[in-house]
């Protein structure tokens, strides 16, 4: 029954010779989604990116919708600037803005709920951005409304690009590995007895024996130095992946400073090119510090 109410408005206005409301919705169909046609806005060597346009729900077009890449963290201000037309009254005028994340999810807003309602300039500035998508979706609140628009965006990068790590794309997949019980299986009274190694003299010859172990390679002595090239939270703690492998000297148990946080952290899990270490700090905190590591023995 709420389509009774747009519809008697409109007859009783035109009964009275007053402008003819639109009872449609302001959209060509109700099946069109148009914000799977959002139109890319590109940055311009100052980082900067602008829309003019127009809006009428009479006429079927009353949403815009826009998208943008974010290269990298950082903020965006958008500043949209209206000129109300049509034969709606000014005070009673408004275009409403949302900005929305990859998602779909309204990140910031400005229509005829918040204080900015009826301004014909509006301003927003949106912090701590995340790289990625970011919609910006405009359209009118009344059914006689019209309106002429300039949407400008600026865009300003505040942070450094953390490369995801592949993990564990270039790990070998292993193969079936044999059942161990959860129970030991020996039989009762079973005592296991320690080997003995008999050693064996020929004339003319010396004894043989065990092998004498390898000698251990001593660390290095020289500190290395590499990059975090990845991340993962575990907890209270945060999982960095570090470009410095064997190949290029460090080993399981060395320890690694990170740049901008106290103490230092083992090392784990090194390959060739990698290194494992768990981090007593949040994410931020280690991007605070330039993902800087140093290794030493």
């Amino acid at each position: 029954m709420r389509w009774i109410v747009p519809v008697l408005a409109a007859v009783l206005a035109g009964a009275c010779g007053g402008p003819k409301v639109p009872a449609h919705s302001g959209y060509k169909s109700d099946k069109s989604e148009p914000w799977k046609k959002a139109k890319a806005l590109a940055w311009s060597d100052k980082m900067e990116a602008k829309a003019d346009d127009d809006l009428s729900y009479a006429e079927m077009r009353r949403a815009k919708w826009y998208v943008v890449n974010l290269p990298r963290p950082g903020q965006m201000d958008v500043r949209l600037e209206v000129t109300p037309g049509g034969e709606t009254p000014t005070e009673d005028f408004d275009l409403a803005m949302e900005v929305m994340d990859e998602g779909y999810r309204v990140i910031s807003k400005a229509d005829s709920e918040d204080e900015d309602a009826g301004e014909t300039t509006k301003n927003k500035t949106l912090f701590d951005l995340q790289p990625g998508r970011y919609y910006i979706h405009l359209y009118l609140e009344g059914r006689l409304d019209a309106a002429d628009f300039a949407l400008k965006l600026a865009y300003k990068p505040t942070g450094e690009v953390v490369v995801a790590s592949d993990f564990p794309a270039q790990v070998a997949f292993l193969g079936p590995l044999p059942v161990v019980l959860a129970t030991d299986d020996a039989p009762v009274g079973y005592h296991k007895t320690a080997p003995v190694v008999v050693q064996q003299t020929t004339r003319g010859h010396r004894p043989t024996g065990p092998k004498a172990p390898p000698i251990p390679v001593a660390p290095p002595t020289k500190a290395l130095s590499g990059r975090i090239v990845g991340v993962a939270v575990q907890g209270g703690s945060t999982l960095v992946t570090i470009a410095v492998g064997t190949d290029a000297g460090a080993q399981n148990g060395m320890r690694a400073h990170v740049k901008g946080l106290g103490g230092t952290y083992e090392l784990a899990s090194c390959g060739p090119r990698t290194c494992k270490a768990t981090v007593g700090a949040t994410v931020d905190q280690i991007k605070a510090g330039g993902s800087t590591v140093t290794i030493g023995p």
